[in-house]
């Protein structure tokens, strides 16, 4: 299975400077240990995952809380499309230092979501899909980070 995560960061996300290089750094760790943790998965009813994440400043304004925007499944395609929205009130009183375990444990919580979603979604498609394998998969991605 194949997760594809695509994002974009809306100018400078907190006060504290630099912190989105720190995002965009950790999202290329997390497309690389995504794509390691999958690469040999494979799920009833789904090959690929595309993700649109949408990080704080003016592309997020439209969010005022950090949650999952979007869900669709392509039921020919065998894919799932979702958006993630990070708010920018979600970074208040955020340091450098502490970007990473917050920034993890937001996408950790997205995607234990999201699994539920696609479960939901592919058991009224007459799939079985195992959320709970998914959600290790996605826990040991994650880890590599930390």
């Amino acid at each position: 299975m194949e997760i594809v995560i695509s994002s974009v960061i809306g100018g400078q996300i907190a006060a504290v400077e630099g912190l989105e290089k720190v995002v965009h750094a950790l999202i290329i760790e997390m497309r690389m240990s995504f794509k390691k943790q999958f690469e040999n998965k494979s799920f009833a009813g789904l090959d690929k995952v595309k993700i649109n994440m949408y990080i704080s400043g003016d592309v997020s304004e439209y969010c005022t809380t950090s949650e999952i925007t979007k869900c669709l499944y392509f039921e020919r395609k065998k894919q799932f499309i979702s958006e993630f929205c990070i708010a920018r009130s979600y970074w208040t009183s955020c340091s450098l230092s502490d970007v990473k375990g917050k920034f993890l444990l937001l996408i950790e919580n997205f995607f234990v979501s999201l699994s539920m979603l696609i479960k939901h979604r592919l058991k009224c498609k007459g799939y079985d899909f195992d959320s709970e394998v998914f959600k290790e998969t996605v826990l040991k991605s994650l880890i590599e980070l930390s």
